[in-house]
């Protein structure tokens, strides 16, 4: 099942990674199989792992080969092996045989095109170190969750709402939404049963970056 979570924003790094610990045990049972953290300044990222593909080398956050695109990742691209062979013939060196490395590699190809080229099921967040850019990104249909929370100048994310409460944000409920789901028995996004909380409706990616 695999989690993800993050804070883009953050004026107070050292406090961030506290609380984004706290979202990484709010996901504990998403994967029980590892777990990861990538510290920026003005970013921190973690994702709890159930292995499923390359069980012992696909531990994240992965690399590109420089180091300067870091990707966390839940889901299954299911044609990774088709991507992976394109971006072989195009000069890119693999280290890892899961399918969450295309995403580094094709971004380094592509740019944001290769979320047109991926089929599977997926939420990420992509780290750009040299432009200083998030990309968060989700499937066309859905499958895999991803929600979030503006407070200030920070977007706190993540697989579950548990992990964006972990991060202290508001349990208030939109009673707005908490009509629309006892009219339809769901909650249409972007909007959730919080107040404080969106989803990134499917086939979408949010950017965030000093120049976006």
């Amino acid at each position: 099942m695999c989690g993800i979570c993050g804070i883009w924003g953050a004026s107070d790094t050292a406090s961030a990674t506290g609380r984004r610990d706290r979202m990484l045990t709010a996901i504990h049972h998403r994967g029980p199989d590892g777990e990861g953290r990538l510290d920026r300044p003005g970013l921190v990222l973690g994702m709890r792992r159930l292995a499923i593909i390359d069980l012992a080398g696909g531990g994240q956050p992965i690399f590109n080969e420089d180091g300067s695109v870091a990707v966390v990742f839940n889901g299954e691209i299911y044609n990774f092996r088709e991507l992976r062979a394109d971006l072989e013939r195009a000069g890119h060196r693999f280290t890892t045989h899961c399918d969450t490395e295309v995403l580094v590699h094709g971004y380094e190809e592509w740019g944001d095109d290769v979320l047109h080229r991926l089929v599977g099921m997926f939420a990420f967040a992509l780290w750009d170190e040299t432009r200083r850019r998030l990309m968060v990104a989700r499937d066309r249909f859905g499958k895999k969750p991803l929600y979030y929370a503006r407070r200030g100048g920070e977007v706190v994310f993540g697989s579950e709402i548990k992990a964006l409460l972990a991060a202290g944000l508001s349990a208030d409920v939109d009673d707005d939404a908490l009509r629309d789901y006892l009219a339809l028995r769901y909650v249409p996004s972007p909007r959730t049963l919080f107040r404080s909380v969106r989803q990134l409706p499917p086939g979408h990616k949010m950017i965030l970056g000093d120049n976006e």
